[in-house]
């Protein structure tokens, strides 16, 4: 039988994250929890998405959240950026590489991977990241891994970032305002713990039919997000493969 499709929630912008749990809520209420045997763990999936809701609406009356929003992509990607030069180079055929992406990544690893942590949390992780990547014991191992100056970058994206965010919070600081990351944090396991629950009930086979409906109609939600972050993946992998075209010299 059909169960609910996984989707990668930390991949969809703050709009469309709060699209797909508003739909998903609406599809829960619909069905009745109680019909999908989650009567006991929904109230707690209403309350985080509430502070969703609560903070998405300050977020949107900030004119700084999108450029909030965009500079914390940005940092994300240089943060991809970095760790992805490192892990090719672990697979380098020169020795000198190799050690030193294996130094760089265990500093890396200390830290996890920040994107998936708030907005402060994540400020705090790259400033301390950086710091320990830029020691004087380190630059040969940055030179020989080839983001020698991709670092000091992610250190002004941070930087930046960090500015503007403390512009946005003292410019709401007479409104109810919060950290949408932080939020989604929260949200994004209860939303899997229900999957879980639902798709437990469908292996023993005793989903009721209003369940079956309900993952149909929810699935379909899910290829629609699915089908936009491919887009998205498509384009961003393009923009970056035109980057790499080298210039005619005719």
């Amino acid at each position: 039988m059909q169960k609910i499709e996984s989707i990668a929630l930390t991949r969809l912008r703050n709009n469309e994250h709060f699209q797909f749990m508003t739909d998903a809520d609406q599809l829960i209420t619909t069905s009745q929890p109680a019909e999908l045997g989650i009567e006991n763990q929904y109230p707690a999936f209403k309350t985080a998405f509430t502070a969703e809701d609560v903070t998405m609406r300050a977020e949107f009356g900030s004119l700084k959240s999108k450029s909030i929003e965009e500079l914390d992509n940005q940092r994300d990607q240089t943060w991809q950026a970095i760790l992805l030069r490192t892990k090719a180079a672990q697979l380098s055929p020169f020795t000198i590489e190799v050690e030193s992406a294996e130094v760089i990544m265990r500093i890396i690893d200390r830290y996890g991977d920040v994107r998936a942590l708030s907005y402060n949390e994540e400020s705090a992780a790259i400033t301390n990241l950086v710091t320990d990547l830029l020691l004087p014991a380190n630059a040969e191992h940055l030179n020989n891994v080839a983001i020698q100056s991709w670092v000091p970058v992610l250190k002004g994206m941070n930087e930046q970032f960090q500015g503007v965010f403390n512009e946005r919070n003292s410019e709401l600081s007479d409104r109810t305002s919060g950290d949408v990351k932080a939020v989604r944090t929260q949200i994004d396991p209860i939303y899997e713990k229900l999957v879980e629950r639902i798709n437990a009930s469908v292996v023993m086979e005793i989903a009721s039919s209003a369940t079956i409906s309900f993952i149909s109609q929810l699935n379909e939600k899910i290829k629609y997000y699915k089908i936009t972050l491919a887009a998205r993946a498509t384009r961003a992998k393009d923009s970056e493969s035109a980057k790499n075209v080298a210039p005619s010299t005719n």
